[in-house]
C-alpha cells in the first residue's frame, strides 16, 4: 500500500517542522542543545495536539550525532535508520498495560542501545498501566541507566499517579490555534494539489477542535471526492453545523422567527449533530457577540438585549436530557416579541408532554391527580406537529395560585428537611435521572396541596416541569408525601412574589381544582407566614 494519509505523511522529521506548541519546541530544544537532558519526560495534553509527534522528534535529535543546533543532520547512522532503529521503542500502554509487560521493559532497559547514545521509550496513553504495572515500573522510571530516556504520553493527566509525576518534567500540551491549523491545511492542500475555499479551511479549523490529526484527517477523507471542498461539502459529508448555521439561527431569534428557527434546528438534529456541538458554536458566537457589544456598543442581533443570560441559559443545557428542546424553548424566550405574534406562532408547533403511564402506587386522597399538559416547543418537523392531548396553558398560574392557599413557614420548614431526605435517597441510589431535576432546586412556598419551587435557570424549571407527573410519583413513593409541584426560574419567582406581595391584603385567594373546580378558603393576612425571612418589601 504505496498511499500514507496525510497526517501521517506530514508529520514533523524535526522541531523545524514542529507547528504549534512553540513553548514545548524551545524548551525541548535548549536543554539538547545544552546537554541537560532528563532521564523521563510526561507530555500531556488533548488529543491531537502534537505530543506523539514530539516525542519522536526528540528521540531523533537526542540521538543524532551532530545535533549541536537541535536540527538533526539526516546523514548520519541514527538519522538514517531513526525509522526501523530498536534504540527507539514505542509501547501502547492502552494494550500493554500489565506488569508482566512493565517488568519485561524493566529487563530491557539494561541492554546498551545498538549504535545511537540513547534508548527513548515512548510510552503512549500511559495513563491506561494498572496500579501493579505502575509499582513495578517506579524504581526504573525514577532511577533508570544512563543510557535511557522515558517520554510518557497521555490525554488525562489526572489519572497519572502522583509518585510518576514528580519523577518527570511535565510538558502540558495545549489545543493548537484554528489560525495555526488554517495555515497548516493551506500547505497541504496546495502540495497535494487539493481545491479547498477559505471558508471550508476555516470551517475544517473549526471542527478540528484543536487537533492538527484531526483537521488533516479531515482534509483527507474530503480530498476522496475528488471536487473543490466547500461549506456545502463539508455540511453534507459530516452531518455538521457551521458558522453560517449559528449566525442564521441568531439571526432567526433576532428577527421573531420562531418557526423557522425551530424548523432549521430540527433539520440539524434530524442530520444526526449532537447538541453539545450546536451549543460549543452557539456559545462561541454569542461570547463574541456580547464582547463586541460590550467593547464597542454595537450589536449584530440588536433585539438581543442580555447576552449574559442567555449564554449562561444554554451552558446549562450542557449534559441536560432533551438538549434540543431546552435549546428551542430558551430561544424562544430571547425572541423578539415585537416582530412577531408569538402567542400565534406557538399555537402552530406547541405539543403536549407524552407522560409515561405511572407505576401503581397506593395514594392518599387528592383533590385532583391530572396534570394539566405545558405548553412547549415540539422536536417535531413544525408542520407535523399536532398536540396529543389538550392543552392548558394556566397550570402555572392555578398552582402558584393553589400553593397560596393554606401556605405557611411550619408547612415550608416541614417539607424541607423531607425534600432534602427526599434528594439524598435519590442520590444514593445513583438515580442520576431524576437527581439532574432535583438537585438544585429550592424551596419557596409549601401549601397542604401545592408547592412553589425554584431554580436559577429558566431551562432547568422547564426541564422539571416536563417531568412533573414522574417527580410527583416519585417523591409519594420515597416520602408519602403527596403534593402538586411546579418550578418557576427566579425571575419569575420573583415576579410572583411581588404580585403576591402587592395583592396580599386585598385579594382573596381561593382553591381551584385542576378541573376548574374552585374551593373556598380563608385569605392570608400575614406575608411572613408564607415567605418567613425572605420578606420583599414593597413600597
Amino acid at each position: 500500500m504505496d498511499y500514507k494519509v496525510l497526517y501521517r505523511k506530514y508529520r514533523p522529521q524535526s522541531f523545524e517542522d514542529f507547528v504549534g506548541q512553540n513553548h514545548i519546541k524551545e524548551l525541548l530544544l535548549n536543554s539538547i542543545i545544552n546537554d541537560k537532558l532528563s532521564h523521563a519526560y510526561l507530555f500531556t495534553g488533548p488529543r491531537g495536539t502534537g505530543k506523539t509527534s514530539a516525542a519522536k522528534v526528540f528521540a531523533k535529535t537526542v540521538n543524532c550525532e551532530d545535533n549541536k543546533t537541535g536540527i538533526p543532520c539526516e546523514k548520519c547512522i541514527s538519522c538514517i535508520s531513526y525509522k526501523e532503529t530498536p534504540d527507539i521503542i514505542e509501547i501502547d500502554a492502552a494494550s500493554n498495560n500489565g506488569v508482566d509487560e512493565i517488568r519485561e521493559l524493566r529487563d530491557n532497559v539494561k541492554i546498551l542501545p545498538t549504535h545511537s547514545k540513547y534508548k527513548v521509550y515512548i510510552i503512549d496513553e500511559v495513563h491506561m498501566l494498572s496500579s501493579s504495572a505502575w509499582n513495578a515500573f517506579l524504581k526504573t522510571l525514577e532511577e533508570p541507566p544512563h543510557h535511557v530516556i522515558f517520554v510518557l504520553a497521555t490525554t488525562e493527566i489526572q489519572k497519572v499517579p502522583i509518585t510518576v509525576l514528580s519523577r518527570c518534567q511535565r510538558f502540558d500540551f495545549q489545543k493548537i490555534s484554528n489560525d495555526v491549523i488554517e495555515a497548516k491545511i493551506e500547505h497541504v492542500a496546495k502540495e497535494e494539489k487539493i481545491k479547498i475555499t477559505s471558508d471550508a479551511i476555516v470551517e475544517i479549523a473549526r471542527l478540528s477542535d484543536g487537533s492538527m490529526r484531526d483537521a488533516l484527517g479531515i482534509l483527507d477523507q474530503l480530498s476522496n471526492l475528488n471536487t473543490k471542498i466547500d461549506i456545502n461539502v463539508i455540511s453534507n459529508s459530516y452531518g455538521g453545523i457551521t458558522t453560517k448555521d449559528i449566525e442564521n439561527i441568531l439571526e432567526m431569534v433576532n428577527n421573531g422567527q420562531i418557526s423557522e428557527y425551530v424548523q432549521l434546528l430540527n433539520t440539524i438534529q434530524s442530520n444526526g449533530v449532537e447538541p453539545t456541538i450546536l451549543l460549543n458554536k452557539m456559545l462561541d458566537i454569542l461570547l463574541l457577540e456580547a464582547i463586541n457589544y460590550k467593547s464597542t456598543g454595537k450589536k449584530t442581533y440588536d433585539s438581543i438585549t442580555d447576552f449574559e443570560n442567555l449564554i449562561i441559559e444554554l451552558n446549562q443545557c450542557q449534559n441536560k436530557v432533551n438538549q434540543y428542546l431546552l435549546i428551542k424553548t430558551i430561544l424562544l424566550k430571547y425572541s423578539d416579541s415585537d416582530k412577531t405574534e408569538i402567542s400565534e406562532v406557538k399555537k402552530e408547533i406547541q405539543e403536549a408532554i407524552e407522560e409515561k403511564p405511572p407505576k401503581t402506587i397506593k395514594k392518599a386522597p387528592k383533590i385532583e391527580e391530572k396534570i394539566i399538559s405545558r405548553e412547549i416547543i415540539s422536536d417535531e418537523s413544525v408542520s407535523k406537529i399536532k398536540p396529543k392531548t389538550e392543552i392548558n396553558s394556566d397550570l402555572t398560574n392555578i398552582r402558584v395560585n393553589n400553593a397560596y392557599v393554606g401556605a405557611n413557614i411550619n408547612l415550608k420548614k416541614e417539607f424541607v428537611e423531607l425534600w432534602q431526605a427526599f434528594v439524598e435517597k435519590i442520590t444514593k441510589k445513583r438515580n442520576f435521572k431524576h437527581l439532574e431535576f432535583i438537585e438544585d432546586i429550592k424551596i419557596e412556598v409549601v401549601s397542604p396541596t401545592n408547592v412553589i419551587l425554584s431554580t436559577e435557570f429558566y431551562s432547568n424549571s422547564i426541564l422539571f416541569n416536563s417531568s412533573l407527573k414522574e417527580i410527583e410519583d416519585l417523591l409519594l413513593k420515597e416520602t408519602e408525601i403527596d403534593k402538586k409541584l411546579i418550578c418557576l426560574d427566579n425571575e419569575t419567582w420573583d415576579k410572583e412574589k411581588t404580585e403576591y406581595m402587592k395583592n396580599r391584603k386585598t385579594k382573596e385567594y381561593e382553591l381551584i381544582h385542576e378541573h376548574e373546580d374552585i374551593i373556598k378558603n380563608e385569605t392570608l393576612n400575614v406575608a411572613e407566614d408564607l415567605f418567613g425571612n425572605d420578606l420583599l418589601e414593597i413600597n
